[in-house]
Protein backbone atom coordinates (compact mmCIF):
# COMPACT_ATOMS: atom_id res chain seq x y z
CA UNK A 1 0.00 0.00 0.00
CA UNK A 2 3.24 2.27 0.61
CA UNK A 3 4.61 1.68 -2.36
CA UNK A 4 1.40 2.41 -4.02
CA UNK A 5 0.80 5.48 -2.66
CA UNK A 6 4.11 6.69 -3.19
CA UNK A 7 4.06 5.83 -7.45
CA UNK A 8 0.97 7.90 -7.17
CA UNK A 9 2.58 10.93 -5.56
CA UNK A 10 5.98 10.55 -8.21
CA UNK A 11 3.27 10.49 -11.33
CA UNK A 12 1.90 13.61 -9.72
CA UNK A 13 5.07 15.50 -9.24
CA UNK A 14 6.31 14.53 -12.45
CA UNK A 15 2.74 15.66 -14.28
CA UNK A 16 3.11 18.93 -12.03
CA UNK A 17 6.69 19.76 -13.12
CA UNK A 18 7.14 18.46 -16.11
CA UNK A 19 6.42 20.35 -19.36
CA UNK A 20 8.20 18.23 -21.55
CA UNK A 21 6.08 18.30 -24.95
CA UNK A 22 5.77 14.41 -25.05
CA UNK A 23 3.92 15.05 -21.11
CA UNK A 24 2.20 17.79 -21.89
CA UNK A 25 -0.80 16.54 -24.06
CA UNK A 26 -1.48 13.90 -21.26
CA UNK A 27 -1.01 16.45 -18.14
CA UNK A 28 -3.53 18.43 -20.06
CA UNK A 29 -5.91 15.59 -19.85
CA UNK A 30 -5.81 15.21 -16.57
CA UNK A 31 -6.08 18.57 -15.09
CA UNK A 32 -9.05 18.85 -17.48
CA UNK A 33 -10.60 15.73 -16.16
CA UNK A 34 -10.00 16.86 -12.62
CA UNK A 35 -11.54 20.36 -12.99
CA UNK A 36 -14.66 18.44 -14.92
CA UNK A 37 -14.90 16.17 -11.84
CA UNK A 38 -14.87 19.18 -9.17
CA UNK A 39 -17.28 21.23 -11.42
CA UNK A 40 -19.50 18.71 -11.63
CA UNK A 41 -19.26 17.87 -7.83
CA UNK A 42 -20.12 21.69 -6.75
CA UNK A 43 -23.10 22.22 -9.00
CA UNK A 44 -24.87 18.91 -8.21
CA UNK A 45 -24.10 20.17 -4.26
CA UNK A 46 -25.55 23.80 -5.12
CA UNK A 47 -28.83 22.06 -6.70
CA UNK A 48 -29.12 19.87 -3.43
CA UNK A 49 -28.72 22.79 -1.30
CA UNK A 50 -31.39 24.34 -3.31
CA UNK A 51 -33.47 21.60 -2.85
CA UNK A 52 -33.34 21.39 0.67
CA UNK A 53 -34.13 25.14 1.09
CA UNK A 54 -37.27 25.01 -0.77
CA UNK A 55 -38.25 22.03 1.32
CA UNK A 56 -37.29 23.71 4.91
CA UNK A 57 -38.78 26.64 3.32
CA UNK A 58 -42.06 25.07 2.30
CA UNK A 59 -42.15 22.89 6.06
CA UNK A 60 -42.35 26.65 7.76
CA UNK A 61 -44.35 27.87 5.45
CA UNK A 62 -47.07 25.53 6.31
CA UNK A 63 -47.42 27.33 9.26
CA UNK A 64 -48.13 30.68 7.45
CA UNK A 65 -50.78 31.87 5.11
CA UNK A 66 -51.37 30.93 1.46
CA UNK A 67 -49.82 34.40 0.11
CA UNK A 68 -46.56 33.86 2.11
CA UNK A 69 -46.57 30.35 0.60
CA UNK A 70 -46.76 31.64 -2.37
CA UNK A 71 -43.67 34.54 -1.87
CA UNK A 72 -41.74 31.55 -0.05
CA UNK A 73 -41.97 29.05 -3.50
CA UNK A 74 -41.18 32.27 -5.62
CA UNK A 75 -38.10 33.26 -3.67
CA UNK A 76 -36.72 29.25 -3.80
CA UNK A 77 -37.49 28.61 -7.49
CA UNK A 78 -33.72 29.30 -8.23
CA UNK A 79 -30.39 30.20 -6.92
CA UNK A 80 -30.87 33.75 -8.24
CA UNK A 81 -34.05 34.34 -6.58
CA UNK A 82 -32.72 33.12 -3.76
CA UNK A 83 -29.27 35.57 -3.59
CA UNK A 84 -31.97 38.74 -4.58
CA UNK A 85 -34.27 37.74 -1.81
CA UNK A 86 -31.54 37.69 0.62
CA UNK A 87 -29.77 40.47 -0.09
CA UNK A 88 -33.55 42.65 -0.24
CA UNK A 89 -34.81 41.69 3.18
CA UNK A 90 -32.31 39.91 5.09
CA UNK A 91 -29.40 42.02 4.23
CA UNK A 92 -30.42 45.12 3.86
CA UNK A 93 -33.37 45.23 5.81
CA UNK A 94 -35.75 46.24 3.34
CA UNK A 95 -39.66 46.17 4.72
CA UNK A 96 -41.69 43.21 2.96
CA UNK A 97 -45.10 43.36 3.18
CA UNK A 98 -45.98 39.77 3.90
CA UNK A 99 -43.13 38.75 5.57
CA UNK A 100 -42.32 40.69 9.05
CA UNK A 101 -41.45 40.92 12.56
CA UNK A 102 -40.91 36.89 13.67
CA UNK A 103 -41.22 35.32 10.21
CA UNK A 104 -38.71 37.27 7.95
CA UNK A 105 -36.32 36.42 10.83
CA UNK A 106 -36.61 32.76 10.22
CA UNK A 107 -36.39 33.00 6.77
CA UNK A 108 -33.72 34.87 6.90
CA UNK A 109 -31.95 32.13 9.32
CA UNK A 110 -33.07 29.50 7.08
CA UNK A 111 -31.71 31.33 4.05
CA UNK A 112 -28.88 31.84 5.55
CA UNK A 113 -27.86 28.08 7.06
CA UNK A 114 -27.95 27.21 3.51
CA UNK A 115 -26.42 29.81 1.85
CA UNK A 116 -23.02 28.73 1.91
CA UNK A 117 -24.15 25.40 -0.48
CA UNK A 118 -25.49 28.13 -3.06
Amino acid sequence: MKKLLWIIVAILLLATFSDHPVLLPYKQKLYAKFTDTTHNASKVKAEQALQTLASRLQEFGATLGKGQQTELQKASSSKAAVLEFQQAYCIDKQFHPLFYGEPIGKVCTIIQDLSNGL
